[in-house]
């Protein structure tokens, strides 16, 4: 774990590029996220976008909340099922400050398309500030790309696109 530490600062400080194929495992953070939440004492706020410009805003419980972040807890865990299938390329982002982590398929046919984790370097205490994870699904009538992104210990978002076979978008 230490060699682990002292690797991360080397490449983080010299602002290479690298390719890895082993992948942050950016759902267990998240499932750790989700545990943190159903032990807080916070109140716990949906936005709805009513417009371009407007949300509805509503108190959710407790109990609810695995609910809202089910698309995040039902992504395949790419650091664990699909070894070798992802490259991971890791860089520091100086303009940010922030080491970042971006894990793409070798196949395009993977329901995970995009996992982006980002980092402020503070060794020994590193803190995941995000991750990012867009995935695609495809049926018959339709597509789906969600774009999903975990803020640590704030909130989080999900946009989902569904693209119709005959041209419709929402």
């Amino acid at each position: 774990t230490l060699m682990a530490a002292l690797l991360f600062v080397i490449f983080s400080y010299c602002s290479c590029k690298q390719k890895k194929n082993d992948v942050f495992p950016a759902l267990d953070f998240i499932k750790g996220q989700v545990r943190n939440v159903d032990t807080s004492v916070y109140p716990i706020i949906k936005l709805v976008p009513l417009t371009d410009t407007t949300y509805d805003t509503t108190h959710v419980r407790r109990e609810d909340f695995d609910l809202l972040a089910k698309d995040f807890l039902e992504t395949p865990d790419i650091s664990k099922k699909f070894g070798g299938k992802y490259t991971e390329e890791r860089m520091m982002n100086n303009e940010l400050g922030l080491a970042v982590f971006i894990a793409t398929p070798e196949d395009a046919n993977l329901e995970v398309r995009r996992q982006e984790v980002r980092i402020q370097p503070d060794p020994p205490n590193d803190k995941v500030k995000s991750i990012y994870l867009e995935k695609f699904q495809s049926n018959k009538d339709s597509s789906v790309m969600k774009r999903m992104t975990w803020y640590t210990d704030q909130k989080f978002q999900i946009i989902t696109i569904v693209q119709k076979k005959d041209g419709g978008e929402k």
